[in-house]
């Protein structure tokens, strides 16, 4: 299966094919899908594979260390500033310098934004999402060139340790989250006009011509989430095991991520989606892509259609990609018994209180959550992409509601305000150098 461990393309496909409906992006991408290799899916890919494939570069000025640049730096809680810092330099062998092209505003930034969970140090540079071109690359850097236009994961790896060896990225050993420093820890963010990334050769990878730079900047976070919090709900195993059922999925909370598990849910073999989420213009773009809209505001309602549609036992897996409390006793609730909680949104609470060790025990639930390690995913999902399963263009294009320009504070610090509290139908803000 796709997104769990090196399964095959074809496995998707039989999969897909034998279910009682055949996703209509199947249908029209069967023969592009079937014309992969396995070396297309290999989580970290050695030169000699690299040198053989096709990635889009384009043409770059020598890169100059000297001089400052423009970035979106965080000063507490609601204070993002634009400042001007130093250019990045190249600190190791093993480092690359990005022009950034495009980042974004992530979901889990407005946890210290807004004050929760860690403090991160004044002044850093902000922001993991990002797309752009390589101008310049130390000396060890063996599958990477100047000019190479490179998709990032939101954390460094080394793709060598016992973590990224078994498929926990974001777990390297020697790893960090872009734009997390603190007590000095840590490195800088990509919400800026260039970028140093550490462990290049493991952290990025090239952007064929046929991904767009929205696409590639996806396929780095959301996307790779999506993906992963259904995978880890089981639909693939479900639909699998039990093929004359139609196995079912809900997504609460359906920002960018809850949209991307959306698509992933139904790659994956879920033949009915519920989409869960109180913002009208998020249930909107989940029916584009597919599934049943519930408003999560009426809750016993919500039970009702999920009930009613699953008849009367719940859904097969309930995909959380909020992070809280509420949500996850929602999950509970609405699942079937020995039913699965996949949950990935960013938590920040000290206790777990959605439900008792009792009444799991009682429901045979399994719960699982946790940081999706994106890089892992990566080179599956961006073939995926660029061989336009889901159609073309990408359909989690539409998740980009707003863009605004680095070098315009107010413009930035505005669309911090409107992601937060979801103003002006906004559900992504690119911010573009």
């Amino acid at each position: 299966m796709i997104g769990v461990g090196r399964g095959s393309v074809y496995e998707l496909l039989s999969r897909v094919c034998c279910s009682r409906v055949i996703p209509a992006c199947a249908v029209q991408n069967l023969t592009t899908l079937t014309s992969c290799t396995y070396n297309d899916y290999l989580p970290f890919q050695p030169a000699s594979l690299l040198a053989s494939r096709q990635f889009a570069t384009t043409s770059s000025e020598k890169y100059d260390p000297q001089g400052e640049m423009s970035a979106v730096t965080f000063h507490g809680p609601r204070t993002m500033k634009v400042s001007k810092k130093p250019k990045p330099s190249l600190q190791s062998p093993r480092d690359v310098i990005v022009k950034v092209t495009m980042s974004s505003i992530c979901g889990s930034d407005m946890h210290p934004y807004a004050g929760r969970g860690v403090v991160l140090d004044d002044g850093i540079t902000f922001g993991h999402e990002y797309t752009g071109v390589i101008v310049a690359v130390g000396d060890e850097i063996k599958t990477l060139k100047v000019g190479d236009r490179v998709a990032s994961a939101f954390s460094t790896s080394c793709g060598q340790c016992y973590y990224c060896k078994h498929a926990l990225t974001c777990r390297c050993e020697s790893g960090a989250r872009f734009g997390w420093i603190v007590g000095g820890k840590g490195i800088e963010g990509s919400q800026a006009e260039y970028v140093r990334v550490p462990m290049a050769d493991s952290t990025l990878i090239p952007t064929p011509a046929s991904v767009t730079d929205k696409e590639a900047l996806l396929v780095g976070d959301v996307l790779p989430t999506g993906w992963f919090c259904a995978s880890r709900g089981e639909v693939d195993r479900v639909a699998k095991d039990y093929p004359d059922d139609i196995t079912s999925a809900a997504v609460i909370g359906c920002g960018p991520v809850g949209l991307m598990a959306i698509l992933a849910a139904q790659a994956q073999g879920a033949q009915q989606v519920f989409a869960l989420d109180t913002v009208q213009e998020r249930l909107d773009l989940a029916k584009e892509f597919g599934a049943v809209p519930i408003n999560g505001a009426d809750r016993e309602n919500a039970l009702k259609v999920i009930k009613e549609g699953t008849e009367g036992r719940g859904v097969d897996c309930a995909l959380e990609a909020v992070g809280a409390q509420p949500t996850i006793k929602l999950a509970f609730d609405i699942i079937r018994m020995g039913g699965v909680i996949s949950s990935v949104g960013l938590h920040t609470d000290d206790e777990f209180k959605a439900f008792t060790p009792a009444e799991g025990y009682n429901k045979n639930v399994t719960y699982k959550n946790g940081r999706c390690p994106a890089r892992h995913y990566m080179d599956e999902l961006m073939s995926l992409v660029g061989k336009k399963y889901w159609g073309d263009p990408f359909p989690g294009n539409k998740i980009f509601s707003h863009e605004v320009s680095l070098h315009d504070e107010e413009a930035v610090q505005n669309a911090y305000v409107m992601f937060e509290k979801k103003l002006d139908n906004c559900t992504k803000v690119l911010i573009v150098p």
